[in-house]
């Protein structure tokens, strides 16, 4: 589930130049779970750090 909330958050942070500004500033991966959760998409920080490895 949570990798399906991230998908959804980056095609959100893709298509919104505000959010995807708020995204590239955050310090850390926690920084950006939070930002995530605020617009109702639930993932850890350690999902999004796998994903940015592939």
């Amino acid at each position: 589930m949570s990798k399906a909330q991230l998908s959804a958050f980056l095609i959100e942070v893709e298509g919104d130049a505000a959010l995807r500004q708020r995204v590239e500033a955050a310090t850390d991966a926690n920084a950006v779970a939070a930002i995530a959760l605020e617009r109702g998409h639930v993932f850890s920080a350690a999902t999004l750090s796998r994903h940015q490895r592939g």
